[in-house]
């Protein structure tokens, strides 16, 4: 990942919920990526940053807990996240269906 594409702020917001998604899923965390105008590097200092979380096993509850997670690092770090979540299963299944976003995020997607 290129040092300019994140703030020092923003990386550590970034590895915080990350800490958090992997203390909370285990191993049912199968992607955490970074993708759009951020991954690609044309974003502008109004960009938000675009992340996509992929879950074995994707329950409302478990998209309950994450969308917790995700609200409580942006309201510590003021710090806007754009946030999608698929199961493994729904984002495979986009992948086959040459879904735009899908192909998005694995064509420009950077694994965090």
């Amino acid at each position: 990942m290129s040092n300019n594409i994140l703030t020092s702020e923003e990386h550590t917001v970034l590895m915080e919920l990350k800490v958090s998604l992997e203390r909370v899923l285990g191993d049912c965390l199968v992607k955490f990526v970074l993708y759009g105008s951020r991954a690609r590097e044309d974003y502008d200092e109004e960009s938000d940053i675009d992340i996509a979380i992929i879950v074995r096993g994707l329950t409302r509850e478990v998209k309950n807990q994450i969308l917790d997670m995700v609200a409580d690092i942006e309201l510590k770090y003021l710090t806007p996240l754009s946030t999608l979540m698929f199961s493994e299963k729904d984002f495979e299944l986009l992948k086959k269906r040459e879904r735009r976003i899908a192909l998005d995020i694995e064509r420009e997607g950077i694994p965090l």
